[in-house]
């Protein structure tokens, strides 16, 4: 016990130490180190996850990686701005001064269902109030709490947060007795407690202060008033989001009998078993154990509690459910379940679901959070009154609504939920220093406010180079004098082929001093970039034109982002988001040296020339997608006269990537009304005039191909992309392949992975209410005039028209066809698939993959489809 009171006593020494040097740091010091801390942790997301699901046997490691993405993003945006430092707030009128001081050491104490998102978004909160933690990991979580807190530490700590300003308890051979000299330790000034029933309960027994969360046991009411397909479309997707780990997750439903058997029905359809009789006291029984919920099915999967109560179900079933009709201790199914198991309650009409949704949440759940599916306001009005609830979430997925900006971004981000006094919280919001009120928030689910950027000049038809070239003029408004120095960026071949030739002479009669840069490799690298931003300096061009494939336009773009700024690095302007307006780093702004950037395409399928996108090799060989709509060129110039001598290998593979970015464009969770006008010209030009720009070159056909990838890049570069990429990307670096080439292989098998109606998981997206990507494929097989009596078979008849395309490019159908040797495709088949999880293209995609199913994708598109031999898929 002596040596058990040193560990501690230390422990708590060196939090005291740091916690004297934190207080004294500035705003601007614990700004940068809550962004550094956010930015690294972002980073580190993917291994985060992949321990906290090895470790705990629980949920999904892709919703891990998800949660933790989204802890370092949303409480990043959320609080950038906030002041924590000093005086936060004046008003002189009523004479008053609000000065913000640290608490001192925070007990941390982190649950097994987030054991990694959990300990970011505490840090996060000390860091950003100059607070110091001491963490107690759940005792099945150890090792990834652990790692995330180690993380942490020494990313603050290299911003220059104090040594130890963050801690994590090692495992000891009593736990509790130490968690409790933790928490009741002199030097602890306040605990915040996130974990089971008991641990919170614990921690307000302690003596010292506390702000704890409890059980949620959401309840959700459906109307016949509700959109049927959104209400099972978010059901589903938020019951089954980490196999249902979210405390917030839906746990009941009660449905009105108007539209019970409607919406049953479609539950079923999107994967939801319903069982009965004899196998629903089954599961009954494994649910809750003494009171409280069995810890060897939390987490797990719908297929894996089936396979535990000996119960058949398909393989596509993602959650289990049962009909219940009443509440209390003798029903299990009432319970917090914390699992892809989900109640179904039928009530009369709506004042009787209203009843039954305040008996559940009163009977286990009190103050967390409930959630309706109804379009009358003043339904929503009244429930919200009613139902003693600290979240009333409307229309969308309680486990995800809860987290934050989801599907609002007015709500704030929400990692550690407070349940208010009836609960026993002292707080009943998000735990933030400036909430000590029992709130209750309504939340409506809102589409975001969307965009459409495209370059501010875009010159089309053959032969439109000189009038294009007219608008590179540019008045300096710091300096009132005309850009005058162009640097023409482009490669080898581009050069001898005269192109270069024609741009510089243009320039030259204007009166501009010109410089070429030829070096540009294929799949540009950063020796490329570096050799670039050479030239620039030697040069100093106010005027940059990019000529060529994707590789100038690419290169140049990072050239003259890596030349305004020396100090970007590629990592951090590749950084990935959830959401691309609360990135944890931001790009930096471009203009101030080069005032513009015009991009010329000769080849037609990158669309370099219109988009926000740059593909840049770092110099290990991995290839990094860099996204910002500062990327943006500010004039196109779509001149199909440069496209006349093109390889026709070189004409086949942009083409079909040019036909995949308008597939995926239109099927994207993010798609609108804008983009998919692009979308459908673009599909429309390329399938009637790539045959002919291939076999006969055509100048009509080679014009009709150069505008249809330039409107697919339009359309992609406001509604991005989805898991063709995000493969052909790793599957391309691995193997050197073109990724027009790989693009082409896998698109077939994309178009059937995501045709489906009860995908294992939606894509995430507002806008997204329902899985739509067999609607959409099927949208474009009419667009085309194809034929077919239902959907599938439209998708089919796109999947041929696909087919007879590559035939006729001489394309291969498979990755075995393209050349890549089985042996040396199976070793990295698995971390391609992780990889291509973690792109940033995924995000969009209309079915959000698993790991799992992405290896599947690969392995089809490898052997063919329906022949992937099974030692593959082990």
């Amino acid at each position: 016990m002596a040596e058990l009171d040193k560990y501690i006593d230390d422990i708590m020494s060196k939090a005291k130490k740091a916690e004297a040097e934190f207080a004294c740091y500035t705003q601007e010091q614990v700004d940068l180190i809550f962004q550094k801390i956010a930015h690294e942790a972002d980073k580190q997301r993917v291994p985060m996850a992949k321990l906290a699901a090895e470790e705990t046997g629980m949920g999904l490691m892709e919703d891990k990686i998800i949660k933790n993405a989204c802890a370092c993003e949303l409480i990043y945006d959320a609080y950038k701005n906030m002041k924590t430092v000093g005086v936060i707030d004046k008003d002189p009128t009523k004479g008053i001064v609000k000065i913000a001081t640290p608490v001192g050491t925070v007990c941390c104490i982190t649950p097994v269902t987030n054991p990694t998102a959990t300990a970011i978004a505490k840090t996060l909160f000390l860091a950003k109030t100059r607070n110091v933690g001491v963490f107690l990991p759940h005792p099945r979580a150890m090792k990834a709490t652990a790692l995330a807190v180690r993380i942490l530490h020494d990313a603050g700590v290299a911003a220059g947060a104090p040594q130890n300003f963050v801690q994590c308890i090692t495992p000891q051979p009593d736990g509790k007795a130490l968690a409790q000299k933790v928490m009741t330790h002199p030097s602890t000034n306040i605990l915040l407690a996130t974990g089971g029933p008991a641990m919170v309960k614990a921690s307000y027994s302690t003596g010292h202060p506390a702000i704890g969360v409890g059980p949620g046991n959401a309840p959700v009411l459906v109307d016949e008033t509700a959109d049927l397909k959104e209400a099972v479309g978010s059901i589903v997707l938020g019951k089954s989001f980490d196999n249902g780990m979210i405390c917030a997750s839906e746990q009941s439903v009660v449905c009105v009998d108007a539209v019970y058997a409607e919406f049953k029905k479609g539950l079923e359809q999107r994967g939801v078993f319903f069982v009965e009789g004899a196998d629903k006291t089954k599961l009954e029984r494994i649910l809750i154990v003494e009171g409280r919920v069995n810890p060897d099915i939390v987490g797990q999967s719908a297929l894996k509690i089936a396979q535990m109560i000996g119960v058949s179900v398909p393989k596509t079933t993602v959650v289990l459910a049962a009909e219940e009709t009443g509440v209390g201790e003798e029903f299990p199914m009432s319970h917090e379940k914390l699992s892809p198991v989900l109640a179904l309650y039928k009530a009369a009409d709506f004042a009787d679901a209203k009843a039954l949704c305040r008996a559940l949440i009163q009977y286990e759940g009190i103050g967390h959070t409930a959630g309706i599916y109804s379009r009358v306001p003043a339904r929503i009005e009244e429930y919200a009154e009613l139902i003693p609830a600290g979240r009333i979430l409307v229309n969308v997925p309680t486990s995800l609504g809860a987290i934050g900006s989801a599907f609002n971004f007015n709500i704030a981000p929400s990692f550690t939920l407070a349940t208010g006094t009836q609960a026993g919280s002292s707080l009943s919001t998000n735990v933030t220093p400036e909430h000590l009120l029992n709130i209750k928030l309504i939340a409506t689910r809102q589409d975001h406010i969307e965009w459409f950027h495209n370059p501010p000049r875009i010159f089309f038809n053959r032969n439109c180079l000189d009038d294009g070239l007219q608008e590179c003029g540019v008045i300096d408004a710091a300096t009132g004098k005309r850009c005058n120095r162009a640097l023409i960026v482009s490669d080898k071949v581009i050069n001898q082929l005269g192109h270069v030739r024609r741009v510089q002479d243009n320039l030259e009669k204007q009166g501009f001093s010109v410089s070429v840069f030829d070096d540009v490799n294929p799949d540009p690298d950063m020796a490329t970039v570096r050799r670039g931003v050479a030239a620039c300096r030697a040069f100093k061009p106010d005027l940059m034109i990019c000529i060529g494939g994707g590789s100038p336009m690419d290169a140049g773009k990072f050239i003259r982002a890596s030349y305004e700024h020396p100090e970007l690095q590629l990592e951090d302007a590749a950084a990935r988001f959830v959401e691309l307006r609360k990135r944890t780093c931001p790009f930096p702004r471009l203009g101030t040296l080069i005032k513009k950037l015009v991009c010329i395409p000769t080849t037609s399928g990158t669309a370099s020339e219109v988009t926000p996108f740059s593909v840049i090799t770092d110099d290990e060989g991995r290839k990094h997608p860099l996204f910002s709509y500062r990327l943006t060129p500010d004039v196109a110039i779509i001149d199909s006269s440069f496209c006349d001598l093109l390889p026709k290998s070189l004409i086949a593979n942009a083409g079909v990537d040019a036909i995949t970015h308008a597939t995926e464009a239109y099927v994207s969770v993010a798609a609108n009304e804008f983009t998919e006008t692009h979308c459908l010209g673009a599909v429309k030009l390329l399938f009637a005039n790539l045959r002919e720009s291939y076999h006969e070159g055509t100048p009509a056909s080679r014009e009709a191909v150069h505008k249809g990838a330039t409107l697919a890049g339009l359309a992609f570069s406001n509604s991005f992309l989805g898991i063709n990429h995000s493969l052909s990307h790793k599957i391309g670096a691995a193997f050197h392949l073109p990724h027009g080439l790989t693009n082409a292989v896998l698109m077939a098998y994309v178009i059937r992975y995501n045709a489906v109606d009860n995908p294992t998981r939606m894509g995430i997206y507002p806008g997204y209410a329902y899985p739509a990507a067999k609607e959409r494929y099927a949208s474009l097989a009419r667009h085309l005039g194809l034929k077919g009596q239902t959907e599938m078979e439209l998708v089919e008849a796109y999947i041929k028209e696909i087919d007879s395309l590559m035939t006729s490019l001489k394309l291969p159908k498979t990755f075995a066809e393209a050349g890549i040797k089985e042996e040396a495709f199976l070793q990295q088949v698995d971390d391609i698939a992780l990889n291509a999880f973690d792109d940033q293209c995924t995000i969009a995609n209309p079915r959000m993959p698993l790991v799992s199913e992405l290896k599947e994708v690969l392995l089809e598109a490898y052997y063919g489809q329906g022949k992937v031999p099974p030692a593959a898929s082990a």
